[in-house]
């Protein structure tokens, strides 16, 4: 079963998308033991495709603003994790990572604005990377930034949720004193969950990639036989419990540079519009990859209207293993002969436990005294 990829479809729930499930079988092969650890969800609700193509052009625009702006939307107070962020996450060889730029965005402020919730945790100010209030740029610069990025993260969560509800209904069954209702209970109630809009930079002369060091096995798997690809993003594991993925844009800036009239994106309503995305990157060996339960190494292409969804560290804490969170990276493309600069841009929702609750019940520590580590590790 290693090296397959598992989906899954809404389509059976329509209209009311919002019943739809996740089968046992289905579950056990994206999440088992000999699993690649990734589950596609295909048929969404109709809004996603226009949400993705939107955000995922804001990306660029975002990411090449001047950098007085990005400046002030950087919140070191917050360990550079609300709001932009670039070259401030330390990679495995020690240095910081100049490759990408990030978007960091606390859902609970508006996925929470009509229960009360987005307030629960703002007392514990010693965790300011979850507690932080959102910043934005303001409209005139990015005009409908905001709204995208909310509502495309809203439904996001709510599709999470249905995939977390078969997860607990697995586990409930397979897992000893498994919390019933735990993972559908963390996605849809959660003040910590948090989304990532990622730019990765046209790879510049310098970066280009040893294209020696790549192997892909002719058995039609895509299984790679090397190891140290992690070029644009190292290898790593989400520390969340379940992370929804967008798949990713690709956009040739060279051609459709990411700027508005002023310099300074898109100044009003009627000034942006999104890129043209290539169908897919111009190397066929850059994008992301996973290393599956069995430990080989296989690249994964989510399609332009489905999600991917993979386990991360808390819920394997959680369940002693039983759900094993996803070792995966991003590898950068050639330098392209023509001068086409080619971005990547991508969506992370990562659903979190609440900032209280244990995670690892042998030493009794709490989902934000684990986070805290996590992010002291990255930030070198």
């Amino acid at each position: 079963m290693s090296g397959n990829i598992v989906r899954s479809s809404l389509v059976d729930a329509k209209p009311n998308w919002k019943a739809a499930t996740v089968s046992f079988k289905v579950l056990e092969e994206a999440f088992g033991p000999s699993s690649l650890g990734i589950l596609i969800v295909r048929d969404l609700p109709h809004q996603f495709v226009e949400l993705r193509r939107s955000l995922l052009s804001y990306a660029s625009y975002l990411a090449n603003l001047p950098s007085d702006i990005l400046d002030s939307l950087s919140l070191p107070e917050a360990n550079f994790l609300t709001g932009w962020s670039h070259g401030k996450e330390a990679l495995k060889d020690g240095s910081f990572d100049t490759h990408k730029g990030s978007f960091y965005v606390n859902c609970s402020d508006f996925y929470h604005r009509s229960d009360g919730l987005e307030n629960r945790d703002r007392a514990q100010s010693k965790y300011p990377e979850f507690t932080a209030s959102n910043v934005w740029p303001v409209e005139a610069i990015l005009p409908g930034f905001r709204q995208c990025f909310e509502e495309l993260c809203s439904l996001v969560i709510d599709i999470a949720a249905l995939v977390a509800k078969a997860c607990d209904d697995y586990a409930e069954a397979n897992i000893e004193d498994y919390e019933p209702g735990y993972l559908e209970r963390v996605v849809r109630t959660s003040t910590t969950t948090k989304a990532r809009l990622l730019h990765y930079f046209p790879p510049e002369v310098s970066e280009n990639i040893d294209q020696s060091r790549m192997n892909i096995s002719t058995d039609g798997t895509n299984e790679i036989k090397e190891e140290n690809l992690d070029s644009w993003c190292s290898t790593h594991i989400d520390h969340d419990c379940l992370t929804g993925l967008t798949s990713a844009a690709f956009i040739d800036e060279s051609t459709h540079p990411p700027q508005g009239p002023s310099s300074q994106g898109p100044t009003s309503a009627s000034s942006y519009s999104p890129l043209p995305f290539l169908q897919e990157s111009p190397d066929p060996d850059s994008g992301l990859y996973i290393r599956s339960r069995l430990g080989t190494i296989t690249k994964v292409s989510i399609p332009s209207d489905c999600l991917g969804f993979q386990t991360g560290e808390s819920l394997q804490l959680i369940t002693n293993g039983k759900f094993k969170a996803v070792p995966h990276f991003v590898r950068a493309g050639k330098i392209a002969a023509n001068g086409s600069r080619i971005a990547r841009n991508t969506l992370a929702v990562f659903t979190q436990p609440g900032l209280d609750e244990v995670v690892d019940r042998s030493s009794g520590k709490t989902y934000a005294q684990f986070s805290h580590e996590v992010s002291e590790r990255f930030k070198g």
